[in-house]
């Protein structure tokens, strides 16, 4: 059996992008695209229920726990500081995997990344998104929001990253991203993953050969299962007022 030759990345990925870059990469379209997502719907429906658990605080008897400007400023900070990280590990993806972290925008990168960031957990981008909800939560002062709502979002995004956009990966670089999953956890860093960071080591593949595979068919059901998810939570947080709303009468 032949053995086939390896497959080099392309002279215009960066196997370790550097900051900047990854700041300016968000002029591109795939990424501004992909964006635009997380601004005009998934953002607002975060906002929408944390208005619904500020209606069920008072109903539990939750008072706020800072006081109202502490409280935009701290949660404020927390949300700008996660949307930054989001935008950093987005176009760290972007210019080393060679395509946006949206499968519905440009099919999603064609090479395995599995370095900076992505050499610690396999999806950094929540870590930002978990930052930005946990400061909304503060910022509206909900304690039902961010012990009640919050870990259940953490939930459905653990849910959706493994079965959705994991899926894609093991279709599309196979046994190297088996490996990866093996040595990388999913959300929980290891040390040995923050010493490869700082040591700027990669978690599979060397500098000259990376794991590289086409788009899989059918990637816009991905989004599809994303604004599925998003409806049915916020159908679930509306029963969990009405209920509380009727306990409490």
């Amino acid at each position: 059996m032949p053995i086939a030759a390896p497959v080099l990345p392309d002279e215009s990925l960066v196997r370790r992008p550097r900051f900047p870059a990854c700041m300016a990469a968000i002029t591109r379209p795939e990424l501004y695209r992909n964006f635009a997502v997380h601004i005009f719907v998934m953002f607002p429906a975060a906002i929408v229920m944390c208005a619904i658990a500020a209606r069920i605080d008072p109903l539990l008897g939750f008072r706020p726990f800072l006081p109202s400007l502490v409280a935009w400023i701290v949660g404020g900070a927390a949300i700008l500081v996660g949307g930054f990280w989001v935008w950093y590990v987005y176009g760290y993806l972007y210019l080393s995997g060679g395509g946006s972290p949206g499968t519905h925008v440009d099919g999603g990168p064609t090479w395995l990344v599995d370095t900076g960031p992505y050499t610690v957990i396999r999806h950094p981008s929540v870590l930002g998104k978990l930052l930005g909800v946990v400061g909304l939560g503060v910022a509206f002062g909900s304690p039902s929001f961010l012990f009640g709502f919050v870990p259940i979002l953490v939930v459905y995004s653990l849910v959706t990253n493994r079965w959705l956009q994991e899926r894609h990966c093991d279709a599309r670089f196979g046994e190297a991203y088996q490996t990866y999953r093996e040595r990388v956890p999913m959300l929980l860093a290891r040390p040995s993953g923050i010493r490869r960071w700082v040591r700027d080591e990669a978690a599979v593949d060397d500098d000259t050969v990376r794991a590289h595979g086409a788009s899989p068919p059918a990637v816009w059901s991905e989004l599809r299962w994303y604004l599925l998810g998003l409806v049915l939570l916020l159908a679930l947080f509306t029963c969990v007022w009405a209920l509380v709303r009727g306990l409490a009468g």
